[in-house]
């Protein structure tokens, strides 16, 4: 039988408005001389450069790490008196408010539950921090859908990096081809292909990705149907 590796960003839920999120504690908490809206459009550009920039160099490693590094463009651009201490919590803080503002979607849950009925065994596998995935699923109750959760932070590498990938068969006890990832994000269709596991792009966004996935949803209510068609053709 497959075994499904699941990311939680744009496939099980949406972070749309961390940024105003972030910013909006930040300035409930620290003397920033700008508006709301301004410190939100600096983190979100800030965080979309740098992560996109550690994700192509295969630098990137935790969800804190980058929180705290964007913490630190707002530290001086605004001259704000932080230190590292400091710089630590508020690397704590930002990080937990993807748990605020995560929105499952509709068909995650009734997805799950059919999977789930059917035996198919779920990991995730995430380039959110471990307690931060745990917490957006605990919070909605789908924790109890997955097997484990293989994260870019406990295994100090990022997606699209093969070795998160391998560190998440190792886990499963699973070879290539028994393995399925399963997402909405553009690093897991890159690091399936450099890792030889078959990928569904969970398109969300309805975009058009130049590295192809072996195969493309629009829902995860489509899984189990693609899964019985996989089992047929052998």
């Amino acid at each position: 039988m497959v075994v499904l590796f699941m990311e939680v960003v744009d496939t099980l839920a949406s972070l749309e408005g961390f940024p105003q999120e972030m910013a909006s504690l930040i300035k409930r908490e620290v003397d920033v001389k700008a508006s709301e809206d301004e410190v939100a459009a600096l983190i979100a550009s800030e965080w979309v450069n740098r992560y996109n920039q550690l994700v192509s160099s295969g630098n990137y490693r935790s969800l804190r790490g980058l929180a705290r590094d964007v913490m630190m463009t707002v530290v001086k651009k605004y001259s704000l008196g932080l230190g590292g201490r400091e710089l630590e919590y508020w690397g704590d803080a930002l990080a937990n408010a993807f748990v605020t503002v995560a929105r499952i979607y509709d068909d995650v849950e009734p997805a799950l539950n059919e999977l789930s009925n059917l035996g198919v065994p779920m990991y995730i596998l995430t380039n959110l921090d471990n307690d931060i995935a745990k917490k957006i699923l605990l919070k909605n109750g789908l924790l109890r859908f997955f097997k484990g959760v293989v994260s870019s932070d406990l295994t100090r590498v990022g997606k699209p990096n093969v070795r998160i990938f391998n560190a998440a068969l190792y886990r499963a006890k699973v070879n290539k081809e028994e393995a399925l990832i399963v997402s909405g994000l553009v690093e897991d269709v890159i690091g399936g292909k450099l890792s030889q596991i078959r990928t569904v792009f969970v398109n969300r966004r309805q975009v058009n990705l130049t590295v192809k996935p072996d195969f493309t949803i629009n829902s995860l209510m489509e899984l189990p149907k693609l899964l019985a068609n996989m089992g047929s053709q052998g």
